[in-house]
């Protein structure tokens, strides 16, 4: 019987060198898809930051209509939104003894309704709560600084979570810029 033997080795497996040249490629492509799936998300949020505040200045109309003022609350979180369209003057979570405008806020949905300093607020897709600030005080003088005469401001802090109004207490100069949502 005759055996042929080749001058080239039989090879069984992958050698170092080509290992890692594979999992470098798996790492950049992992990381590309990564960064892509975070700008997604990212940009949901902002989508879903702007269809809350369309939301609330939908039912802050009604209230206005209803009432013939908008609400007026001592800072710019929304906390006197959640009271106004919630129907739960109190502002922790109790039931409604008023008229309910949105009535999801009941629902104790976590992405929607979270609590600031004791009491509930409305919160935008990055888990701040949403600013509000009326445009008269409870006298009806007009509010200095506010961007919309006559009714309101309603905004988020944007994805950064840092305020770019310094407006934040509702008493400082405002300045909008593009990190915040209008």
């Amino acid at each position: 019987m005759k055996q042929f033997h080749s001058s080239r080795k039989l090879r069984r497996g992958f050698s170092l060198i080509e290992l890692l040249v594979v999992i470098s490629i798996i790492v950049i492509l992992a990381g590309i898809g990564l960064a892509a799936f975070a700008k997604v998300k990212k940009n949901q949020a902002i989508a879903l930051t702007e269809v809350r505040i369309k939301n609330a200045t939908l039912k802050l109309e009604e209230f206005a209509r209803d009432n013939g003022y908008y609400p007026v609350g001592e800072d710019a979180s929304s906390s006197i939104l959640y009271n106004s369209l919630s129907g739960d003057f109190t502002g922790q979570g109790d039931n409604p003894t008023g008229t309910t405008y949105w009535k999801e806020l009941l629902t104790k949905d976590p992405s929607l309704v979270g609590t600031l300093n004791g009491r509930k607020v409305i919160l935008d897709a990055f888990g701040q709560s949403l600013r509000y600030r009326a445009a008269r005080d409870e006298n009806g003088e007009i509010v200095p600084d506010v961007k919309n005469d006559g009714s309101f401001d309603i905004w988020s802090i944007g994805p950064d979570g840092k305020p770019s109004d310094l407006n934040v207490d509702g008493n400082a100069i405002t300045e909008e810029t593009r990190d915040d949502i209008w």
